[in-house]
């Protein structure tokens, strides 16, 4: 794969946001037709996901985030390590036209993004209830907690993980297609990278090494991994 494909290319070349895309069909649905749906997409210390079995799941957690009031343009704070959930969460929120902020301090990412949904490590509840309750309260803001552990959730506002997966597959978000220059994700270090990024049409020859923390390099690691059919490699924590 060389890069995110038009879905309508721009009528104005110079003018990106009059054509259509998304990198996650590419990443994920595009590789699925043609013929790599069990072939492993993500390895971590815990074993493989295939493509279909990741391309399932982004499309579930993009119904849900739908179904939790997310729209495009919209923002999903992401305040969890690199792993296969946040994995999920990035290409998920992608999927359906929303901006994936990443961060690992939780009280300023939601601060700086007002975002529509949050998905937080359950470790990081504490500071994250508190940075969600400083918000409008006029909008209700839900949080998805993957590995709850002892956090006890608050039920009009907190889903885990698992069942969160299992009410989005009741409908599974389509792919929605995005003027260009829609920001795809926000990085923790503040670099924006959008849709049609220049650096999402590297080519990787073995499995893309995730980084420990969600930089440009991270985000642009699971993209073009995914989109060269190659897959990734999550870090062990």
């Amino acid at each position: 794969m060389s890069g995110p494909r038009w879905f309508s290319p721009p009528k104005d070349p110079a003018d990106p946001s009059t054509g259509r895309l998304n990198v996650v069909y590419d990443a994920l649905d595009r590789l699925v037709v043609a013929g790599f749906a069990d072939a492993p997409a993500l390895r971590s210390a815990n074993g493989t996901t295939s493509y279909v079995v990741l391309l399932e799941q982004v499309a579930s957690m993009g119904g849900l985030m739908r179904a939790l009031g997310v729209r495009e343009r919209d923002a999903v704070a992401l305040t969890c390590e690199p792993s296969r959930e946040s994995v999920v969460a990035l290409l998920a929120a992608g999927r359906v036209g929303a901006t994936a902020w990443l961060g690992e301090r939780p009280a300023p990412l939601i601060e700086r993004s007002d975002p529509a949904l949050v998905v937080a490590d359950g470790a990081k509840m504490p500071e994250v209830a508190d940075a969600v309750a400083a918000l409008d309260a006029a909008r209700p803001r839900a949080v998805v907690v993957v590995r709850p552990g002892e956090w006890p959730l608050v039920e009009t506002r907190d889903v885990a993980w698992e069942p969160a997966l299992k009410a989005g597959a009741t409908d599974p978000a389509p792919v929605v297609p995005v003027a260009g220059g829609t920001a795809l994700a926000v990085t923790t270090d503040g670099v924006s990278l959008v849709h049609e990024h220049p650096s999402l049409a590297v080519t990787y020859e073995e499995p893309a090494q995730v980084g420990p923390v969600w930089d440009e390099t991270t985000v642009i690691a699971v993209l073009a991994g995914l989109m060269s059919g190659r897959g990734l490699a999550l870090p062990t924590h």
